[in-house]
C-alpha cells in the first residue's frame, strides 16, 4: 500500500485552490469590464441621438469655412436649452422648416455671430437673409417695405447722378389676397402675374392663387440744380434692369441728347424675392410657431404686380 504524503497534497490543493480562485478573479474582472463597456457604449449611443435630435450648433463649426449659414435665423432666449448637456457650449441650434433650414440663434450669441440685424436683433423675431450682403439679415416684416423705399431712393439717386433737372416717382401697388388652389411653381425666366406665376429656378406645388385689386399709390418729385456731366450710378436694386441701363447708356455716352423719359418699370424686374422663396418662408415660420404680422407670399405678388413710372427730365 502506497503512503500518501500529507504535506504534499496540501500543497497541491492549495495551488488547486488558489488558480480557482485566480480564475474566479479575471471572471468577475471580465463581466464588470464588459459591464461597463455596454454601460459607455450605452450612454455613448445615448448622447448622440440627442445630439440628433437637438441639433446644436457650435461656434468652431459655425466660423468653419465648410459652414453656410441659412438664409432664415430667428433669435432665441439662450436659456431654452441651457438645462441640456448636448447643447453646452452651443451658439444656438439647426431645424428644417418645410423647404428651408432655420438657424436658431442664440440671443447671447448675436454680438459674436458678426451679423447685422436689421432694424435689431429681438428675441422670437424671424430675419431673412439681405439680397445684397449675406452678413445682413432683415426682419422679415420690414423686408418688402425697406425694399420699396430703397427703389424710391435709387432712382432719385440715378436721376441725380445723370444730372436730371427733376425727376418724379410714382408708384401703383396692388391689394392681394392668397385663395386656396392647387398651383404648380416651375423653372421660368419670366413673370406672368395675372395667372401668378412667377420667375423660379426649381419646381415646387403650392396651394394657393391670387386675387388682385387696386390699393395704394405713392408720387414723389424732386428738382435739382442739373449737370451737363452725368456719371454713372451706383445701382443696386435696378443693376439688373435693361431699361434703365439703357437710360444710363444714353445720357452718358450720346453727347446728353436726350432730354426727357418717361420709364414703366415692373416690380417684377427688381423683387426682393420669387413668390416661391416667400411661399417657403411662410411655411418655416407656421412650422416655427413664430407670430408672422406679413404674409410673405402676398406681399411677394403685390410687389411683382407693381409698376414704378420714372419721369425724368434733363
Amino acid at each position: 500500500m502506497k503512503l500518501i504524503d500529507t504535506k504534499k497534497s496540501k500543497e497541491i490543493v492549495s495551488e488547486l485552490t488558489k488558480k480557482a480562485s485566480d480564475t474566479g478573479k479575471k471572471a468577475a474582472t471580465g463581466v464588470a469590464k464588459s459591464a461597463k463597456d455596454l454601460a459607455e457604449k450605452a450612454k455613448n449611443e445615448s448622447y448622440v441621438r440627442k445630439l440628433k435630435k437637438y441639433n446644436p450648433l457650435f461656434p468652431d463649426r459655425y466660423f468653419s469655412d465648410e459652414f453656410n449659414c441659412p438664409n432664415l435665423i430667428t433669435i432665441v432666449d439662450d436659456a431654452v436649452r441651457r438645462d441640456i448637456d448636448v447643447c453646452e457650449g452651443a451658439i444656438g441650434w439647426l431645424s428644417k422648416g418645410a423647404d428651408m433650414e432655420v438657424l436658431h440663434l442664440y440671443d447671447e450669441a448675436v454680438e459674436m455671430s458678426g451679423i447685422k440685424f436689421i432694424p435689431t436683433a429681438t428675441c422670437d423675431a424671424v430675419y431673412y437673409v439681405s439680397s445684397f450682403d449675406r452678413n445682413i439679415f432683415i426682419r422679415t416684416d420690414c423686408i418688402f417695405s425697406r425694399a420699396h423705399e430703397e427703389r424710391m431712393a435709387e432712382l432719385k439717386s440715378i436721376a441725380h447722378s445723370l444730372g436730371a433737372k427733376s425727376c418724379e416717382i410714382e408708384i401703383s401697388e396692388s391689394s392681394v389676397e392668397i385663395s386656396s388652389q392647387k398651383k404648380s411653381f416651375a423653372s421660368s425666366s419670366t413673370a406672368n402675374i395675372s395667372s401668378v406665376k412667377a420667375t423660379q429656378s426649381d419646381s415646387a406645388e403650392q396651394n394657393s392663387s391670387a386675387k388682385i385689386s387696386n390699393q395704394r399709390s405713392g408720387r414723389i418729385v424732386a428738382e435739382f440744380e442739373g449737370s451737363d456731366t452725368p456719371t454713372r450710378p451706383e445701382l443696386k436694386w435696378f443693376a439688373n434692369d435693361d431699361t434703365i441701363k439703357g437710360l444710363i447708356e444714353m445720357r452718358c455716352t450720346n453727347n446728353n441728347s436726350i432730354k426727357s423719359e418717361t420709364l414703366i418699370l415692373s416690380g417684377s424686374s427688381s423683387a426682393a424675392m420669387s413668390q416661391k422663396t416667400a411661399y417657403a418662408i411662410d411655411s418655416a415660420v407656421s412650422k416655427l410657431g413664430a407670430r408672422a404680422s406679413t404674409n410673405m407670399e402676398t406681399e411677394a405678388v403685390r410687389e411683382n404686380t407693381s409698376k414704378l413710372i420714372f419721369n425724368i427730365k434733363f
